[in-house]
């Protein structure tokens, strides 16, 4: 029980009372804990707990099938003091950004719609993992993906860490736009795209072997620092070499 709770407290990061309650979501057909007895078994286990959150940190990323499992999230962002929703998508296995856009509200229908286009473009996935928000577990949303042959992965309540990928994406791309000045700017989407280019073409990844997702999508490296053309975008926020192919 005590490692369970060192668990959730190292992957969630969260205070004693919401500790207490992934743990009594997830094992409560076991056994529950009580808030005070999560409390004193971290203190307990101060050091227990440092050791558990350096093997999460240092555990070797589980390879995955390139275009096996997509993940899906929606986040927020300010423009002209009005918040806009902006849907993303991440291929597991190479870590490629396939869409990142605007969407004019969070209805199912708007997600199926953005989510064919990609689908058009990069294929069928086997998978898609998504949070249990209600756009995503609706009855037109997952009768849609049973129709197209994907299976629906759906993360346990309060645990974003189950969909790291796209929720790493998002903290890479949230961290960035909050430095941005945006005051200036009429086009959201617009912005978008420049962000996803450099993600994907440019940005190398520590996980990807210092590789860009594009390049292992393709399973193609092109490396000739006779093609290296500096790129500077997002006043500075954006920066890095791209190889042109």
């Amino acid at each position: 029980m005590v490692d369970k709770v060192l668990y959730l407290k190292a992957v969630s990061g969260t205070g004693c009372g919401s500790v207490a309650q992934l743990f009594n979501q997830r094992y409560g057909h076991k056994a529950t804990v009580s808030k005070s007895f999560v409390y004193e078994k971290l203190k307990a286990n101060q050091y227990q707990l440092q050791v558990v959150k350096r093997q999460i940190k240092h555990k070797p990323v589980r390879s995955v099938p390139v275009n096996h499992t997509w993940g899906i999230d929606l986040t927020q962002v300010k423009l002209s003091k009005k918040q806009k929703t902006v849907l993303g998508i991440i291929e597991h296995g190479s870590r490629l950004n396939l869409t990142l856009s605007e969407l004019p509200s969070k209805h199912s229908a708007q997600l199926l719609l953005a989510l064919c286009r990609t689908i058009r473009h990069f294929g069928l996935p086997n998978a898609i993992r998504t949070d249990n928000e209600a756009c995503f577990t609706s009855l037109f949303f997952t009768t849609a993906l049973k129709l197209l042959g994907i299976k629906h992965q759906t993360t346990h309540l309060a645990s974003p860490w189950e969909n790291g990928r796209i929720e790493r994406f998002f903290g890479t791309f949230k961290n960035k736009i909050r430095q941005l000045d945006l005051s200036g700017f009429s086009s959201l989407q617009h912005e978008l795209d420049r962000f996803r280019f450099w993600y994907n073409h440019i940005r190398p990844h520590q996980n990807l072997a210092g590789y860009t997702p594009v390049e292992v999508w393709r399973n193609k490296a092109n490396r000739h620092s006779s093609k290296a053309v500096w790129v500077n975008d997002w006043q500075g926020l954006l920066t890095g070499y791209y190889f042109p192919s």
